[in-house]
């Protein structure tokens, strides 16, 4: 009994020491506008974000998922119309990095269909 159970143990070990993780927080600064579904690479972000608001997600992987580069996508509403966005560029997110995003008036976005 012991024969399996050693190997066992050294196998989940082993596996849960590959995790790693990385934190990324995207922060609202875009003057009277709040961002909604806010996501960057397949992480969901937050669904509402009010300018000034800020919010964060752990990301765990292997390391061989590292680094992770996507942009970051959102519907921006203000005045009661809403459109689709995403940055212009990709941002790089790799193991025990602590990434603050600030979408703000002055970054650069896109409007691709989705």
């Amino acid at each position: 009994m012991k024969k399996i159970i050693l190997p066992f143990l050294f196998l989940v070990m082993a596996l849960s020491s590959c995790t790693e993780e990385a934190t990324i927080t995207i922060q609202n600064n875009v003057s009277n506008a709040t961002l909604e579904d806010v996501s960057w690479e397949d992480y969901y972000i937050s669904s509402t974000l009010l300018p000034g608001e800020k919010n964060s997600r752990t990301i765990s992987d292997d390391k061989a998922g590292f680094p992770k580069k996507s942009v970051v996508k959102f519907y921006m509403k203000r005045n009661g119309n809403k459109v689709y966005l995403e940055t212009k560029y990709p941002f790089v997110l790799d193991v025990d990095d602590n990434l603050l995003i600030i979408i703000s008036d002055t970054t650069q976005v896109v409007n691709r269909p989705q």
